[in-house]
């Protein structure tokens, strides 16, 4: 008795562990995503150019110091939120870190400032967190962000 006990135990373990696996995250295209983008931007007042890479921006200020490359330093003030609204960070004082270091989005899109520019910016889910293991909560998610470019170091 025990051992069939035992045995229908470990059958529903392997059962239920085989029922919680989540399908793999495949990634989104740029074109899949574009439509909820350009609403986002609509909606939000943003008067976009469309990058040649699919990221939509808008530069508010282009700034007048100096223009970092996608391998320059930067410190930068920001604002990130999901297309729904919810925030998911920020950085009020400004931080620095390179930008070859960063999401892609901000590897192309932020050396298009000049030091006290700022923009905001729609990055397709692809040039974002696509579907990196470590980020679930941002897969196929394109992001809005604000950006002030405080300083190229």
């Amino acid at each position: 008795m025990r051992r069939y006990l035992m045995l229908l135990v470990l059958t529903a373990a392997i059962i239920g562990s085989c029922s919680k696996k989540e399908k793999p995250c495949v990634s989104k295209s740029v074109e899949e995503e574009l439509p909820a983008m350009k609403k986002y931007a609509e909606d939000n007042s943003i008067n976009y150019q469309q990058h040649e890479s699919g990221i939509l921006y808008e530069i508010i200020e282009p700034g007048t110091g100096a223009q970092p490359t996608s391998s320059s330093t930067v410190k930068a003030k920001y604002e990130g939120r999901f297309l729904n609204g919810q925030k998911f960070d920020e950085s009020t004082d400004g931080v620095s870190f390179n930008l070859s270091q960063v999401i892609p989005g901000w590897t192309t899109i932020v050396p298009l400032l000049k030091e006290g520019g700022k923009m905001k910016v729609i990055i397709p889910s692809s040039l974002a967190y696509d579907c990196h293991p470590y980020y679930p909560a941002f897969h196929n998610k394109p992001l809005y962000f604000s950006i002030e470019l405080l300083e190229v170091e």
